[in-house]
This record gives C-alpha cells, structure tokens and sequence, in this order.
C-alpha cells in the first residue's frame, strides 16, 4: 500500500472497509468492520525510514485503559505489507478542535470537557508518562463524554521528572518550544490551559494564523493572549485560573492535572452559561440560556459610525434589558466594555 490517502472502499485484510478520511492530518480512517458488523476507527502505521513502526501507542492505550482514554479495539498488520495499524471505537461527533473553532463552546461544556481531558492526562501522569502533545484536535467526543487519544508520543519520565521536548505549536509549553527543551507534568498543565483557552474562545494564546516562526518566538518569549480579551464573557475567576496554568515560569502553574482541573470547576460554578455566537454583520456577539434565576440573554456589538454599539436583549423576545442602556465605545475599549456588561446582567 501506498502511504495514501485511500479511497473509499479501500479494504485492509479483508476486514476493515474505508469510508471516509477522519481529520485534517495524519493517517485515521473511518471504517467497517466486517467481523463485528460495527464502525470503528482505523489509525494506519507507515514505516518510517523502511523500518515498520513500534507498537508503543497500542501498548498504552490498552495499558493505561481508562474512563476518559480511547480504547484499543485491535493491532495488526496489513497483510503482504510493513503497515501496522490500530482500531479504536469511533467517536462519529469529532473532535474539539473542530467543535470549538471559531466561537469557542459554552463555558458549561468547556469546563466539562476539561474534566474529562484532565482525568486522561492524569491517568497518564500516575502511570510515569506525559502526554506530550495535549490539544483540542487529540480530544474526541462520544456520547457519554470527551475521550484523549494520540498517545504516540507519550514519554517516561524520568526521575528528575522530565523527558525530551515535542508538542503542536498551538498549545506547546514555553520551556517544550525552546532549543534544548524539555517536557514535564507541568508543561502538560500548560497544554491544558492552552486547550481551555481554545474551548472557551476559539482561539489559542498566541494567534495560529501567524507564521510558525513568529508563533515559536511568542511562546518562548510568554507574548501571549489573554483568555478575556478573547473572550470577553469568560468570568474573572475563569480568566485567572486559565492564566495559571498558562504562565510563563512553570514552577508557578498547577502542580497537576486535577489541580487544575478542580480549580476551574469552582471558578465555573456560579458562572453563567455564556458563548460566542456569529450574527451576520456584527463584531462580538454572546449569548446565554435561561438560568434558575434568570430568563435568557444576548449581548450585540455592532459598528456604527467610528464606535461600537453594544446592545443587551432578553431572548426570544429581543426586548432591551431592564435598566441597561445602549452604549457605544471605541474597538480599544471592546473587550473591556463586554466584561462590564456581562458581569452586570448576569
């Protein structure tokens, strides 16, 4: 077999049969298997410099089985060929990546995604290993939950708690991205945070659309966004727990997954249920469901003129907000203006 992309129908072992491509990079297919008469998901292995690749990510999956890990369904070889491959449960709903881009997601399921991500990674860490490459595209969404996957490039730490640098640029800690670098549980805590950020914004702490170079020098330097001028409508306790997690000096983040995780649970707990929404022809447009003790809400940013005009209605009826006039303000004063006013009418 050529190293791809196969088609569909394309038919390994007589076994698993291709229907689709899953995701934007890598080797996963989508696949029937014929014995079980049930969809999964097929990673395939090329060699890499003619030699085949190492079982390690099978023998971690299937050794670090947990709540929130992807299963290993299967690991073979393709017949008359040095590809190896892994199934694994399909997760048909994609991943986070994807989920959250542009808008980010509600801050209630954000947080919740968090605790299953940060329930893997630990499971990960108790077991001597670190992730290395924690990103919204390597969680996977189930039915009953948000599930870690990739963990080829999970490393043994060693005993002064560290092991070789690697990690995607959109969440990589600063001491990974350096010449000479290192991983650690808490460069993994930095890839959590930078993995909340995402779900909560739909943007990563430095802008990935830059060149890569430019990204490189923003992280190793800690020139990097915060969490509520991205998203305005995340609450100040959010904001601070997100921007632990992200600071620069690694000795001052979260000692762990679940002290993370348990933090930005209490920061939530009494947040509104806010996300980003796109309204044609609008800059900066939230939205929030009805709570316990409040009806429905949106707030609007819409250009006019040289300002901003920012506008909060009750839904479904549009009606103003009781006691809250429009206001209008500068795009330097945007974000800002938007933490005032979420905070006021939540």
């Amino acid at each position: 077999m050529p190293p791809g992309p196969y088609p569909t129908g394309t038919t390994i072992n007589d076994r698993y049969v291709f229907s689709r491509k899953l995701g934007s990079d890598g080797h996963v297919y989508e696949a029937h298997d014929r014995h079980l008469d049930r969809q999964v998901a097929v990673k395939l292995l090329h060699p890499v410099g003619g030699t085949a690749q190492a079982w390690d990510e099978a023998q971690r999956l299937e050794r670090l089985r947990s709540r929130f890990l992807v299963d290993v369904i299967n690991a073979d070889v393709v017949h008359n060929s040095d590809i190896r491959y892994i199934v694994t449960p399909l997760l048909s709903s994609g991943d986070l990546e994807a989920a959250a881009r542009d808008t980010g997601l509600g801050i209630r399921d954000a947080v919740r995604y968090m605790q299953h991500i940060c329930g893997g990674i630990d499971r990960i860490h108790a077991d001597g290993m670190l992730h290395r490459d924690i990103k919204p595209g390597n969680a996977l969404r189930g039915q009953d939950g948000v599930f870690v996957s990739d963990l080829e490039y999970c490393a043994i730490f060693g005993a002064d708690g560290r092991a070789a640098p690697n990690g995607s640029w959109c969440t990589v800690a600063p001491e990974a991205a350096a010449d000479g670098g290192y991983c650690s549980i808490r460069s993994d805590v930095y890839s959590l945070g930078a993995t909340a950020m995402y779900l909560l914004s739909g943007e990563y702490p430095v802008d990935h659309r830059m060149p890569r170079s430019d990204q490189r020098d923003r992280i190793a330097n800690g020139d990097i966004r915060e969490l509520r001028v991205v998203a305005p409508h995340v609450s100040q306790a959010i904001g601070t727990v997100v921007r632990k997690a992200l600071n620069h000096d690694p000795s001052t983040r979260f000692e762990s997954a679940e002290s993370f995780s348990n933090a930005l649970a209490n920061a939530a707990r009494t947040s509104r249920d806010w996300r980003r929404v796109l309204h044609a022809g609008h800059l900066h447009c939230l939205e929030c469901p009805r709570s316990a003790h409040r009806g429905a809400l949106a707030v609007c940013s819409e250009q006019v003129g040289d300002g901003i005009r920012l506008t909060a209605v009750t839904l479904p009826s549009r009606r103003r907000v009781s006691g809250v006039q429009d206001v209008v303000v500068s795009q330097r004063r945007l974000a800002q203006s938007l933490q005032r006013l979420v905070k006021a009418i939540s």
